[in-house]
């Protein structure tokens, strides 16, 4: 696909206002926004990956004029931001769960098929290449997926439509099922498949559906189960008739909306009730069968500023010598917001602001080689074209 890629470079030093801006930093960073001549072309970046030459691989959704399923573009960027590749994949790949899996310096793209709404596992080389690597066909509509640390397999969150059930499986990236769990969903008077079908369109809700491991042999997923959007914890050999412990939401308006495990059953999360937002650097969860709690009673910091629902990025990183949690969330100013918390005391270190002259929306967030951090998120272009931007800002920069 011909393109015409424009770059726009701004200083990183109006990249925002930074409550604990340092003085001595210098502005090495950048901001780059990737438009094009196509005018009918509409991007919404979902993840980035740095590669081992310091450049990245973004993941990103795009609208297609064969299906109401967005495609999938792959971009590869160099360590400053220039395009070395871009490819929009064969319109038979749909609605890439929103992350890249990564295992060691194998990068994995998990989506479905747009016909039969099977699930592929897609490799993605760092020079962006793309190569199919299995389709299973049993497991419909891809919700969440993470890479499993202690077995080098992929768990994916699925739903069943047929049998009103959310289910996690967890796979090899060959495709070969290891293990499976079924919950029920109900049948109350909250329907979830059109809610399901608007979040893999892209036309409606975005929800954060969200799995992975807690500790030992309890995994987690955040999904739909007993007619509401729930963080469920489970074990993959417990009996049948085993419920999943669960921090239980309401339908879909009081929901968690991130998860790190902290290990054991405690986790740094957020989650959002009615409108507004919480930041919770501590929260102990149920891991027992049948056991439960209420994600309202999560104490937390209310953040006003961001947009209703928001969607939330929250990593576990290392900077400047010192572990800290990272949630970034968008503004209703549109702008993206980083709350930084030491992730042993819990207390606020910092905050920024990114993006001034343009609105934009988080996607997400990773720590960089060089110490910093890399943070993706969407612009719009002349006020109605969606693209892709990219800040990078160094230790220095970010000054925590």
């Amino acid at each position: 696909m011909k393109q015409v890629i424009l770059y726009i470079l701004l200083a990183a030093g109006i990249f925002s206002c930074d409550m604990k801006k340092n003085k001595n930093a210098e502005p090495s960073g950048f901001l780059k926004i990737y438009n094009e001549n196509s005018y009918s072309n509409q991007y919404t970046p979902l993840d980035i990956e740095q590669t081992s030459d310091e450049g990245f691989l973004i993941l990103s959704a795009a609208k297609i004029e064969i299906s109401a399923f967005p495609g999938i573009y792959i971009m590869k960027i160099d360590k400053n931001g220039s395009v070395q590749s871009a490819e929009l994949l064969s319109d038979i790949y749909v609605s890439a769960v929103p992350n890249l899996i990564r295992n060691g310096n194998e990068c994995f793209v998990v989506c479905m098929d747009r016909q039969n709404l099977g699930t592929y596992i897609l490799e993605v080389a760092e020079s962006g290449k793309t190569t199919e690597r299995a389709f299973v066909d049993v497991m419909q509509y891809p919700l969440s997926a993470e890479l499993d640390n202690s077995n080098a397999q992929i768990i994916i969150q699925h739903y069943n439509k047929d049998d009103l059930q959310t289910l996690v499986t967890r796979v090899s990236t060959t495709g070969a099922v290891t293990a499976s769990r079924a919950f029920g969903i109900g049948s109350g008077d909250f329907n979830v498949e059109q809610p399901i079908i608007d979040h893999l369109t892209g036309n409606g809700k975005k929800y954060p559906f969200l799995n992975g491991k807690l500790s030992g042999n309890t995994y987690y997923f955040n999904g739909f189960c007993n007619y509401t959007l729930s963080l469920c914890m489970f074990d993959f050999n417990w009996n049948n008739e085993d419920e999943p412990a669960a921090a239980q939401g309401y339908r879909d308006e009081r929901c968690i909306s991130s998860v790190v495990p902290m290990g054991g059953n405690n986790i740094a999360t957020s989650r959002y009730a009615y409108g507004d937002n919480f930041i919770i650097p501590s929260a102990t969860v149920p891991v027992t069968s049948s056991a439960f709690s209420s994600s309202s009673d999560m104490e937390g910091f209310l953040i006003p500023e961001f947009i209703r629902d928001a969607p939330m990025a929250l990593k576990l990183l290392s900077l400047n010598g010192r572990e800290v949690l990272v949630y970034a969330s968008t503004t209703k100013n549109a702008q993206v917001a980083l709350f930084t918390y030491d992730a042993v005391s819990k207390q606020l270190l910092a905050t920024k602001y990114l993006g001034a002259t343009n609105p934009y929306a988080m996607a997400n967030i990773i720590q960089t080689i060089d110490g910093g951090i890399a943070v993706l998120a969407t612009t719009q272009v002349a006020g109605r074209f969606s693209r892709i931007a990219v800040f990078k800002l160094s230790k220095d920069e970010l000054g925590w």
